[in-house]
């Protein structure tokens, strides 16, 4: 019998095709034996549509982690209500405000209402749903714990949120001094010492050095303004082509988890999103062995991939998580107590959850410490720029005014 399928690889590539098979289950069993994590199987051929997936979220806007938390928060207080599956969908299908995710919705609710599984229906638009929340609903689906399961990927996501927003505004103080800073800059450079050449050259009198040193750059980047707009176009795609090779990559992979000073809070933050989603995927009835690989396919650091694969290898020898963990460098020391304690115990999702909440608070706080000690720096070294410029426009006017003097 033809099974169609939806499974991911362990590199992450999403692949659909069908298998034959005597059940769903010896469906998934083989792909699992070719290495393939399924996502979705079942009977039948796999159907194709038109504005589906990746087609209709290439045209249009797309849907944002917040609208996705929205979305998901409604469905969960929905279920609790007792509302029916499909009628939940197509109510918030009517409720979207962005249209990506209301016409998502409409083919989610027509998949559903024809007879499909939700999470059958979810997977066919992995823009917008990913492989971790798709399986989350499959195992709601078998578990019969949908309102507890959404609950929990509602939790997950706001606190994933929670935790960008407070990164972006610990992030913001020092882009923005930084800006101002090269804008006052600039303008002095460009606008102001300008005016001081041509009243030396009035007075036939010669510029201070520093001064004089700032004139000719800024002269030469007006006489050869294109020429410098066309090698620093140049030289940005170079390095973007450079740190797109495998080679960068895990070298700035190796350097995130391994700086002196920034390790801190790097190791803390990645740990603590990983054993975050482990354990609410744990706890959400996900077995452990996908829930390793659906882990390891959401990071795009080298070195954490790595890991969840040496993870794997041990779950399919039989063998616990804690003794890699503890062999792990990067991973903070204590987690792998705490998980082989938890793997004794039978408590390993809710222990996960727990740690990674704590490590991802500790993360948090490390980083808004490093930031506190960088502002000061910054503003130092900003000043110093910025005393410069102003020195060459201080002396200029003291020479003037004694020339004025003498005259």
């Amino acid at each position: 019998m033809d099974f169609a399928y939806t499974a991911k690889s362990r590199t992450g590539q999403t692949t659909e095709g069908t298998i034959d098979a005597a059940s769903v289950a010896d469906a998934r069993q083989q792909l699992r034996s070719q290495g393939m994590f399924p996502l979705t199987v079942f009977a039948g051929t796999a159907r194709k549509k038109k504005t589906g997936g990746n087609g209709l979220l290439g045209r249009k806007r797309r849907v944002s982690k917040r609208d996705l938390l929205m979305l998901t928060a409604q469905l969960s207080i929905m279920c609790r209500t007792g509302l029916d599956m499909a009628e939940a969908l197509k109510s918030l299908a009517k409720q979207a405000t962005n249209p990506t995710l209301r016409s998502v919705m409409e083919e989610v609710y027509g998949d559903v209402s024809s007879g499909q599984p939700i999470s059958i229906a979810l997977s066919r638009h992995p823009k917008v749903f990913d492989t971790a929340y798709v399986a989350s609903i499959a195992a709601a689906e078998a578990s019969g714990k949908m309102t507890e399961i959404l609950s929990r990927l509602t939790e997950l996501m706001r606190n994933e949120i929670r935790l960008h927003s407070s990164l972006r505004s610990t992030l913001a103080y020092p882009v923005i001094l930084v800006s101002v800073a090269s804008v006052v800059i600039m303008a002095l450079v460009f606008f102001v010492l300008p005016q001081f050449a041509t009243i030396f050259e009035d007075m036939d009198a010669p510029t201070p050095p520093l001064t004089h040193m700032l004139l000719t750059g800024a002269q030469f980047l007006r006489e050869n303004i294109i020429m410098v707009l066309l090698s620093a176009g140049a030289a940005l795609i170079g390095l973007i082509l450079l740190f797109r090779t495998e080679t960068v990559k895990r070298v700035r992979d190796r350097l995130v988890l391994n700086l002196r000073g920034l390790r801190g809070a790097t190791r803390s933050l990645l740990s603590g999103r990983a054993f975050r989603i482990m354990g609410t995927m744990l706890e959400s009835g996900i077995p452990l062995l996908e829930a390793i690989r659906l882990c390891g396919s959401s990071f795009k650091n080298r070195l954490y991939r790595e890991l969840f694969v040496r993870l794997e290898t041990e779950v399919v020898n039989g063998a616990g998580i804690g003794d890699t963990l503890a062999a792990t460098a990067f991973v903070p020391s204590g987690v792998a107590q705490m998980v082989a304690t938890a793997e004794q115990t039978g408590q390993l999702g809710s222990v996960m959850e727990t740690v990674g909440e704590f490590y991802e608070d500790d993360g948090e706080r490390r980083l808004r410490q490093l930031i506190t000690v960088m502002e000061p720096a910054i503003i130092v070294a900003m000043g110093g720029v910025v005393a410069c410029v102003v020195l060459s426009v201080v002396l200029p006017l003291l020479d003037v005014s004694q020339m004025a003097g003498q005259r």
